[in-house]
Protein backbone atom coordinates (compact mmCIF):
# COMPACT_ATOMS: atom_id res chain seq x y z
CA UNK A 1 0.00 0.00 0.00
CA UNK A 2 1.17 3.26 -1.17
CA UNK A 3 1.74 6.28 1.42
CA UNK A 4 -0.24 9.35 0.26
CA UNK A 5 1.67 12.57 -0.37
CA UNK A 6 0.44 13.97 3.33
CA UNK A 7 2.14 11.02 4.91
CA UNK A 8 5.22 11.32 2.88
CA UNK A 9 5.39 15.09 3.80
CA UNK A 10 5.26 14.29 7.77
CA UNK A 11 7.84 11.27 7.40
CA UNK A 12 10.77 13.67 7.54
CA UNK A 13 8.96 15.91 10.41
CA UNK A 14 8.89 12.89 12.88
CA UNK A 15 12.20 11.95 11.83
CA UNK A 16 13.74 15.65 12.93
CA UNK A 17 11.24 15.49 15.81
CA UNK A 18 12.35 11.99 17.08
CA UNK A 19 16.27 13.12 16.52
CA UNK A 20 15.54 16.65 18.33
CA UNK A 21 13.93 14.69 21.11
CA UNK A 22 16.86 12.51 21.70
CA UNK A 23 19.50 15.13 21.63
CA UNK A 24 17.35 17.27 24.36
CA UNK A 25 17.23 14.13 26.21
CA UNK A 26 21.48 13.22 25.95
CA UNK A 27 22.17 17.09 26.75
CA UNK A 28 19.96 16.66 29.81
CA UNK A 29 21.07 13.49 31.28
CA UNK A 30 24.77 14.35 29.88
CA UNK A 31 24.85 17.99 32.28
CA UNK A 32 23.02 16.68 35.17
CA UNK A 33 25.02 13.59 35.95
CA UNK A 34 28.43 15.77 35.78
CA UNK A 35 25.66 18.58 38.27
CA UNK A 36 25.51 16.11 40.54
CA UNK A 37 29.48 15.73 41.64
CA UNK A 38 29.55 19.40 41.54
CA UNK A 39 26.60 19.69 43.61
CA UNK A 40 27.92 17.25 46.26
CA UNK A 41 30.96 18.94 46.68
CA UNK A 42 29.21 22.25 47.07
CA UNK A 43 27.34 20.46 50.31
CA UNK A 44 31.53 19.82 51.15
CA UNK A 45 31.49 16.44 50.19
CA UNK A 46 34.91 15.11 50.49
CA UNK A 47 34.70 11.85 48.00
CA UNK A 48 36.52 12.17 44.62
CA UNK A 49 38.48 15.24 45.79
CA UNK A 50 42.03 13.11 45.17
CA UNK A 51 41.00 13.27 41.42
CA UNK A 52 41.19 16.78 41.05
CA UNK A 53 44.69 19.13 41.45
CA UNK A 54 44.90 19.70 45.11
CA UNK A 55 45.37 23.58 44.80
CA UNK A 56 41.80 23.63 43.63
CA UNK A 57 39.65 21.74 45.69
CA UNK A 58 42.11 24.02 48.52
CA UNK A 59 41.36 27.15 47.57
CA UNK A 60 38.87 29.15 49.49
CA UNK A 61 36.54 29.66 46.64
CA UNK A 62 35.77 25.77 46.20
CA UNK A 63 32.21 25.58 47.27
CA UNK A 64 31.04 28.78 45.34
CA UNK A 65 32.58 27.60 42.05
CA UNK A 66 31.55 24.46 42.39
CA UNK A 67 27.74 25.72 42.96
CA UNK A 68 28.10 28.11 40.42
CA UNK A 69 29.03 25.08 38.01
CA UNK A 70 26.07 23.06 39.35
CA UNK A 71 23.67 26.16 38.32
CA UNK A 72 24.74 26.16 34.67
CA UNK A 73 25.40 22.32 34.56
CA UNK A 74 21.87 22.55 35.50
CA UNK A 75 20.75 25.26 32.77
CA UNK A 76 22.64 23.39 30.23
CA UNK A 77 20.32 20.37 30.88
CA UNK A 78 17.13 22.25 31.36
CA UNK A 79 17.52 23.81 28.01
CA UNK A 80 18.27 20.57 26.50
CA UNK A 81 14.72 19.79 27.39
CA UNK A 82 13.66 23.36 26.94
CA UNK A 83 14.54 23.04 23.06
CA UNK A 84 12.71 19.97 22.70
CA UNK A 85 9.40 21.78 23.04
CA UNK A 86 9.83 25.27 21.70
CA UNK A 87 8.26 27.24 19.44
CA UNK A 88 10.67 27.32 16.48
CA UNK A 89 11.32 30.91 14.57
CA UNK A 90 10.35 33.01 17.84
CA UNK A 91 12.98 35.35 19.43
CA UNK A 92 13.36 32.82 22.44
CA UNK A 93 14.68 30.12 20.24
CA UNK A 94 16.58 32.33 18.17
CA UNK A 95 18.17 33.80 21.80
CA UNK A 96 19.05 30.06 23.24
CA UNK A 97 20.65 28.83 19.98
CA UNK A 98 22.91 31.34 20.48
CA UNK A 99 23.28 30.42 24.03
CA UNK A 100 23.83 26.51 22.28
CA UNK A 101 26.03 27.71 19.72
CA UNK A 102 28.10 29.57 22.00
CA UNK A 103 28.13 26.51 24.56
CA UNK A 104 29.26 24.00 22.20
CA UNK A 105 32.21 26.49 20.99
CA UNK A 106 33.31 26.79 24.79
CA UNK A 107 32.88 23.04 25.48
CA UNK A 108 34.60 21.60 22.51
CA UNK A 109 37.53 23.28 22.21
CA UNK A 110 38.28 23.38 26.73
CA UNK A 111 37.47 19.57 26.04
CA UNK A 112 39.78 19.05 22.49
CA UNK A 113 42.69 21.49 24.01
CA UNK A 114 42.74 19.71 27.57
CA UNK A 115 42.74 16.61 26.15
CA UNK A 116 45.95 17.24 23.68
CA UNK A 117 47.51 19.51 26.47
CA UNK A 118 47.45 16.59 29.21
CA UNK A 119 48.49 13.67 26.59
CA UNK A 120 51.48 15.97 25.89
CA UNK A 121 52.12 16.82 29.77
CA UNK A 122 52.11 12.60 29.86
CA UNK A 123 54.72 12.04 27.41
CA UNK A 124 56.52 14.82 28.22
CA UNK A 125 56.79 17.35 26.01
CA UNK A 126 55.50 19.60 28.30
CA UNK A 127 56.17 19.95 31.99
CA UNK A 128 53.39 20.57 34.92
CA UNK A 129 53.54 23.22 37.58
CA UNK A 130 55.50 21.60 39.35
CA UNK A 131 57.80 19.09 36.88
CA UNK A 132 57.64 16.62 34.76
CA UNK A 133 55.17 14.61 34.99
CA UNK A 134 55.07 11.98 37.52
CA UNK A 135 52.04 9.55 38.12
CA UNK A 136 51.70 10.11 42.00
CA UNK A 137 52.70 13.31 42.19
CA UNK A 138 50.39 14.28 39.32
CA UNK A 139 47.81 11.88 39.03
CA UNK A 140 45.11 14.54 38.72
CA UNK A 141 47.02 15.23 34.86
CA UNK A 142 45.35 11.10 34.01
CA UNK A 143 42.12 12.17 35.60
CA UNK A 144 41.86 15.43 33.16
CA UNK A 145 42.75 13.84 30.32
CA UNK A 146 40.36 10.49 30.52
CA UNK A 147 37.62 11.87 32.57
CA UNK A 148 37.28 15.92 32.97
CA UNK A 149 38.51 17.09 29.48
CA UNK A 150 36.34 14.17 27.58
CA UNK A 151 33.31 15.30 29.33
CA UNK A 152 33.54 19.13 28.14
CA UNK A 153 34.20 17.84 24.59
CA UNK A 154 31.29 15.48 24.58
CA UNK A 155 28.61 18.21 26.21
CA UNK A 156 30.56 20.21 23.29
CA UNK A 157 29.24 18.33 20.80
CA UNK A 158 25.74 17.44 22.37
CA UNK A 159 25.00 20.93 22.34
CA UNK A 160 26.07 20.96 18.40
CA UNK A 161 23.80 18.37 17.63
CA UNK A 162 21.02 20.11 19.76
CA UNK A 163 21.36 22.74 17.40
CA UNK A 164 21.63 20.82 13.91
CA UNK A 165 18.72 18.80 14.79
CA UNK A 166 16.55 22.12 16.14
CA UNK A 167 17.09 23.23 12.42
CA UNK A 168 14.33 22.41 9.61
CA UNK A 169 16.44 23.23 5.98
CA UNK A 170 19.53 22.30 4.86
CA UNK A 171 20.34 25.74 4.67
CA UNK A 172 20.19 26.16 8.26
CA UNK A 173 21.93 23.39 9.12
CA UNK A 174 25.32 24.31 6.92
CA UNK A 175 25.03 27.84 8.77
CA UNK A 176 24.89 25.99 12.08
CA UNK A 177 27.69 23.81 11.64
CA UNK A 178 29.80 26.56 10.25
CA UNK A 179 29.13 28.57 13.37
CA UNK A 180 30.36 25.70 15.36
CA UNK A 181 33.32 24.70 13.43
CA UNK A 182 33.89 28.66 13.40
CA UNK A 183 33.41 28.64 17.37
CA UNK A 184 35.23 25.52 18.17
CA UNK A 185 38.35 26.81 15.89
CA UNK A 186 38.66 30.43 17.73
CA UNK A 187 38.40 28.35 21.03
CA UNK A 188 41.38 26.34 20.02
CA UNK A 189 43.15 29.31 19.02
CA UNK A 190 42.57 31.89 22.33
CA UNK A 191 43.73 28.43 24.06
CA UNK A 192 47.08 28.33 22.42
CA UNK A 193 47.60 31.75 22.67
CA UNK A 194 47.10 30.98 26.88
CA UNK A 195 43.21 32.51 26.91
CA UNK A 196 40.59 29.89 28.10
CA UNK A 197 37.17 30.17 28.91
CA UNK A 198 36.42 27.81 31.32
Amino acid sequence: MKASAPDLRMQPQMGRSRSLTWAGYAVFVWSIAYMLPHLYWALDGRVGLSLLKPEISASPDWEMINWVASGILTAAGLLGITMIYLRKRSLLSWSLLAVIVAGCAVATSHGIYGVGYRALQIMGVIETDSGPFDLKQHAYVLWDLLLFEPWFAIEGILLGVLGFCFMDKPRGKRIWLTLCTVGVLVGLITGLIGVRFA
